[in-house]
């Protein structure tokens, strides 16, 4: 598949969208994802929860017989799951304890969107939420300080009727294309 998106981020495998998903959601300058330095390999051991995490959400979105997504109620569900489960876990090694509902959907978001756009995965019901697709909405707000189902559902909210037409993912995929350029440089300093 010759996919503009994939080759800009260099992932080919369904392994390489789980390892750009999760760096993603950990490597912007303005989240502070772990509330101390490494301890053995404890975020070794996080990120292999985060993602058998994902990769257990996502598989109602994976070779699935229908064609219909997930709910929003049962996506935001998936989310907080994943949330709830690393903050159990983890608790020791995140900041103030607790995995973020915001963290949690860029990494699900983007990884279902690697998957769709190499074919392995239905178009998702949301998008990735991050810097760019805030103001691309004209959003205000910090996803990566962001810890509330309800706020999130608000921004998808407005997304959804700015894109119409389009689906949300197409929407994004869209914003995408026309910022790629200096859109990876703006995400490193968010």
């Amino acid at each position: 598949m010759n996919d503009p998106f994939l080759e800009a981020e260099g992932v080919h495998t369904e392994q390489g969208a789980m390892t750009e998903s999760i760096n993603s959601a950990v490597q912007q300058r303005q989240n502070k994802v772990y509330g101390r330095e490494d301890v053995g390999d404890e975020r070794n051991r996080f990120r292999t929860e985060w993602a058998n995490l994902i990769r257990d959400e996502s598989k109602r979105y994976v070779n699935s017989t229908s064609t219909i997504a997930p709910s929003d109620a049962e996506h935001c569900q998936a989310i907080q799951r994943i949330a709830d489960n690393l903050s159990i876990r983890f608790a020791t090694c995140l900041f103030n304890g607790r995995q973020r509902f915001g963290t949690s959907q860029k990494a699900l978001n983007l990884y279902l969107k690697y998957l769709w756009r190499l074919g392995l995965a239905m178009e998702p019901p949301h998008c990735p939420i991050d810097s760019i697709v805030l103001s691309a909405g004209g959003l205000t707000g910090s996803w990566t300080r962001c810890d509330s189902e309800k706020e999130y559902m608000k921004w998808i909210g407005w997304l959804r009727d700015m894109a119409k037409p389009l689906s949300l993912a197409e929407w994004e995929y869209r914003v995408w294309s026309r910022d790629a350029p200096s859109q990876k440089q703006q995400l490193k300093h968010e």
